[in-house]
């Protein structure tokens, strides 16, 4: 599944230096940073639950693919943002059987639980792991 186009303004990009420690956190601030200027007085907790599939993402490219690369945001049409992880391993990610009192590995199924849809699409040596997450209406004041 491909994105759907998308205005130039909601749309950015942030790469992480090649070679260098993975910073999520960087990562995980920029998403909220992105979607504070894109969704002003959205629902806190829908923003968090966004923010949430970012940094699981950007944690499963760290753990497993030797860290993300490139992180993309994107506003669709249909008032959705779509998250966009790459890295250089082609390995495709997998959802792991554990028991719920394990405590790593559950990334992709609090992603699949929080996302409209993820997936994952090969590229240039590596591949772009994807999640797409309703946004929150806007706040309204009641007068």
């Amino acid at each position: 599944m491909r994105p759907l186009p998308v205005e130039p303004a909601f749309h950015r990009r942030l790469a992480f230096p090649a070679r260098s420690a993975p910073d999520v956190s960087a990562g995980i601030d920029f998403t909220r940073g992105t979607l504070r200027a894109w969704h002003p007085g959205a629902d806190p907790a829908a923003i968090a639950d966004i923010v949430l599939v970012a940094a699981e993402l950007l944690a499963n490219a760290a753990e497993h693919a030797g860290g993300p690369l490139a992180l993309e945001l994107c506003r669709t049409p249909v008032n959705r943002i779509r998250i966009e992880v790459t890295d250089a391993t082609p390995a495709r990610p997998r959802v792991q059987s554990l028991s719920p009192d394990t405590p790593h590995g559950h990334g992709l199924r609090i992603i699949d639980r929080l996302a409209h849809a993820w997936g994952c699409h090969p590229g240039d040596g590596g591949k772009t792991v994807w999640a797409e997450c309703d946004l929150p209406p806007p706040a309204t004041h009641a007068p």
